[in-house]
This record gives structure tokens, C-alpha cells and sequence, in this order.
């Protein structure tokens, strides 16, 4: 696996390989003996399973300082490439090659040391208010969160508790930059609804859901991506979580609603584009103002969303 070609090329090896990540990494210290050491089996025998893609793996992790961060932070980082990540669809070695180009793509622009603080807490990118004057803020997250359906997550959030998060990652698909959204999902609980329909009224009849994907969208065009890729229903990876009724979304729908084409492979795809405007022309007059403040939501914060993360990279 070359990481020195494509449209990543800079962000892996660029340093000097130091082995200073091992199998052994992906075990904390801390744990009690018993647990310690059945971990260690654990992954041992995964790693010999797979013994080529391990040996690849191993190589990125150490080919940049900032994985040693990542790693002690959050040491289930090395089990990424043994189990279902994204979309079902993809075997270890298509894992390995997503990880590796996701964290080419976020070193070579700079964006590492904002991935590390977003590993261990929310990192703030913008926010808006409601129009009862309750404020939401964008926060982005790395890593562990929603671990086994994206390395990057994107939160919409209300006094510092998440109203819906988005979990994405940058990849390649034909030589071509592309984004992969692997799970959305609202908050847990009795109160998760609520706290939607509230968010949505605050926001003049934005969908968090939907504005999260629109945000995604407008982020990879700034970045040059072409395409998002959305898992599907079938390819989930906690697809037998929905087979047993635990998890009711349905991504199929949620897709087809937002336009997007079905693939062969099952999941959906769109274009990265900037937000568009409403076409007035087709709301009725007495609705086009608040089609005009839902407008206003959605740039403001895509606006801060783009200039947390391209326009410092840039400069």
C-alpha cells in the first residue's frame, strides 16, 4: 500500500517509522490483570487472523507522531480494521485502506492536533440562535465516538448535551475524494424526542438531521471531495441490532427523501455541494420569511463549520 500516491499523497510517511505502537497498545495499562490479559489474547489472535493487514496497519499508526496521542487516548483505535466499520460491505483490508486515507487526508491538511483535542472532548465550531434565543452549537468529536461508524462526528448540540450526531469519514473511490457518512442518530432516552421537535421549532423548521447531512455536504465540497457515500440499511454495521428491533431508523428512507441514488453495493450517494437557496418562486409569499431564517441557520453555521476546519489550513 503506497500512501505516497492519490489525492492524500503527504499526509502519511512523513516521518520517520519509530515502532512505538505495538498490538500491545491496544490494551490499557490500568485494566485488572485477568481482563489485561485477555484482551492481549483477544487481540493477538485477531492480529494472526490477519497478519498481513496488522503488519500495514501497524506501519500507519507509526507513521505519523500524532497516532501515539490517538492511540493512548483511545487505544480501541488498533481494532478498527477487525471489526464491521462503515459499512458491511468493506473486508479488513478495505478498512485499512479507509483509516489509512482518512488520517492522510486530515495530517496533510493540518487538521491533526484539532483531532486529537476532538478525541478526548468536543471541539467547538460554531453556533447559532434560536429564535427564543437559545443558542446551538456545532461541536466535533474523534475517534471513539460512534467508534465503528466514523472517525469524525459531528454534533448539533443544546447546553452541551447532543441533539443529533453525524459520524464521517474522508476516503477515495476511483482516485477521487469522496465523504462517508456511517451512522445519524438522534439522543438516547425519553427525552431525545422532545428534544428534536424543540430544536427543529428554534431553528424555523430546520431538521437537525437533515441539516447535519447538508453541513457534511457543503464540508466535503470545500474540501474537494466529489461524492458522499451513505450506508445503507443493509450495510450497517449493527445490522443485527435492527434485525433484533433495538435499532428502528431507517437510513433507506432517510435517503431517498434527501435524493439520493442507490448503488449497486447498497449504499446511497450524493453530491458534495455548497447550501443552496430556497427557491422562493416556488414557497408561498406568507412562508418565505421563515424560509429565509432556515436559510440564514443553515449558512451561518456552515460557514463557521468550513472556517473551523479549511480556511485556517489554507492560510
Amino acid at each position: 500500500m503506497n500512501f505516497q500516491e492519490g489525492p492524500f499523497a503527504g499526509g502519511l510517511e512523513t516521518f520517520f517509522l519509530t515502532p512505538s505502537i505495538t498490538l500491545r497498545s491496544g490494551v490499557p495499562a490500568g485494566l485488572p490483570t485477568s481482563q489485561y490479559w485477555r484482551e492481549r489474547l483477544k487481540l493477538h489472535a485477531r492480529a494472526l487472523l490477519h497478519r498481513r493487514v496488522t503488519g500495514q496497519w501497524l506501519r500507519v499508526l507509526n507513521a505519523h507522531p500524532l497516532f501515539c496521542d490517538l492511540v493512548r487516548d483511545s487505544p480501541k483505535l488498533l481494532y478498527k480494521i477487525y471489526r464491521p466499520y462503515m459499512s458491511n460491505v468493506l473486508c479488513a483490508e478495505a478498512r485499512l485502506r479507509v483509516l489509512a486515507i482518512h488520517y492522510g487526508f486530515v495530517f496533510s491538511r493540518g487538521l491533526g492536533p484539532m483531532i486529537v483535542a476532538a478525541a478526548r472532548a468536543g471541539v467547538p465550531l460554531g453556533s447559532v440562535e434560536g429564535k427564543t434565543g437559545t443558542m446551538y452549537e456545532l461541536q466535533l468529536r474523534a475517534v471513539s465516538t460512534m467508534e465503528r461508524e466514523g472517525e469524525l462526528v459531528l454534533q448539533l448540540c443544546e447546553s452541551g448535551t447532543p441533539v443529533f450526531s453525524l459520524a464521517f469519514t474522508f476516503a477515495e473511490e476511483a482516485g477521487a475524494a469522496i465523504v462517508c457518512i456511517g451512522c445519524i442518530q438522534g439522543p438516547k432516552g425519553g427525552d431525545g424526542l422532545e428534544s428534536i421537535r424543540t430544536a427543529t421549532r428554534e431553528l424555523h423548521g430546520v431538521r437537525p438531521k437533515h441539516l447535519l447531512v447538508t453541513l457534511v455536504r457543503q464540508l466535503g465540497y470545500a474540501f474537494g471531495c466529489g461524492r458522499v457515500r451513505l450506508v445503507g440499511n443493509a450495510n450497517r454495521v449493527v445490522h443485527g441490532a435492527i434485525r433484533r428491533g433495538k435499532v428502528l431508523a431507517d437510513y433507506d428512507q432517510m435517503w431517498n427523501e434527501l435524493g439520493a441514488e442507490r448503488r449497486a453495493d447498497g449504499d446511497y450517494g450524493l453530491a458534495c455541494e455548497p447550501v443552496q437557496e430556497p427557491d422562493m418562486e416556488q414557497i408561498q409569499s406568507k412562508k418565505r420569511s421563515e424560509a429565509r431564517k432556515r436559510h440564514a441557520v443553515v449558512v451561518e453555521l456552515a460557514d463557521a463549520l468550513v472556517a473551523s476546519l479549511v480556511f485556517p489550513v489554507r492560510a
